[in-house]
C-alpha cells in the first residue's frame, strides 16, 4: 500500500520540530500535504516526495553516486514505490537498487531512525520524451553509517548510475546537507541494530565488486 499522507505529514512535522526555522522554505511541501493529490506518486507533477540515503563510512566520508539522468553527483535516492512501508525504508531500497549495498551493511544514526536528517526541495527539468513536465522533488534524506571498515560490495544499477564516490564532508554537493553534517557531533554513534529492520528483508545477496574512489564505470 502506498505511503500515506499522514505518515509523510507526521514525518515532516517531526523534522520541523527540530528545524523550525526551515518551515518557510519548506512551504511548498507543506502546501502539497494539504492537497488531495498523492504526494508519494511520481506522476503527481504538482510535486512529489523522493527519499535519499546519506551513508557515512568509518572515515567520515559520504557516499555519492553519479546519476545518469541528471548528470549530477548526488546521494543515492529516488522515488517511492507502492510496496514501501516507510520513508526510511524507501531510502534503503534506493540505496540497495542503485549501489547493491544491502540494508544490513548500514545502521540508522542514533536519533534519526525515522526522522529525516535533511529535507530539500529542488526543481526537476521537463522530460517531454517521458511525458513529464517540469516539477519539484520534496527530497527526504535519512542518515546511516556503514558497519564495516572493509570495502563494501558494490553492484551498480547500470541504467541509472555510472559510478560512486566517497566524499569528505566539506565536499558534499548539497549545501543544506553539508551544513548539517559539519555540525554533527563526531562522537555520535549509530544504533547497533542494522537498518534492514526498517524495511522488508527481501534483498538477494549481491556479488562483490570493489569500486575504489573516485569513480569506476560499471563493467559491460
Amino acid at each position: 500500500m502506498p505511503l500515506s499522507h499522514d505518515h509523510i505529514r507526521t514525518t515532516v512535522e517531526t523534522y520541523l520540530a527540530r528545524h523550525p526555522h526551515e518551515r518557510v522554505q519548506l512551504g511548498g511541501l507543506l502546501d502539497a500535504l494539504h492537497r488531495p493529490t498523492d504526494i508519494a506518486s511520481r506522476s503527481t507533477f504538482t510535486g512529489h516526495v523522493t527519499c535519499g540515503a546519506i551513508v557515512v563510512d568509518q572515515l567520515g566520508r559520504v557516499l555519492h553516486v553519479l546519476h545518469l539522468a541528471s548528470g549530477k553527483v548526488l546521494a543515492p535516492g529516488g522515488h517511492t514505490e507502492p510496496e514501501d512501508e516507510s520513508l526510511a525504508g524507501a531510502a534503503l531500497r534506493e540505496l540497495h537498487e542503485e549501489t547493491g549495498i544491502p540494508p544490513q551493511a548500514v545502521a540508522p544514526w542514533s536519533g534519526y531512525e525515522t526522522v529525516p536528517f535533511d529535507i530539500d526541495i529542488h526543481d526537476i527539468d521537463a522530460h517531454p520524451g517521458k511525458g513529464e513536465p517540469g516539477h519539484q522533488h520534496f527530497d527526504l534524506r535519512f542518515l546511516f553509517r556503514l558497519h564495516t571498515v572493509t570495502e563494501v560490495p558494490v553492484v551498480l544499477q547500470e541504467e541509472e548510475v555510472a559510478g560512486i564516490e566517497w566524499r569528505p564532508v566539506d565536499r558534499v554537493t548539497s549545501p543544506s546537507l553539508r551544513e548539517k553534517l559539519l555540525k554533527l557531533p563526531q562522537e555520535a554513534e549509530p544504533e547497533t541494530a542494522n537498518a534492514s529492520a526498517l524495511m522488508a528483508s527481501r534483498w538477494a545477496v549481491v556479488s562483490p565488486l570493489s569500486v575504489p574512489p573516485p569513480y569506476r564505470r560499471p563493467r559491460v
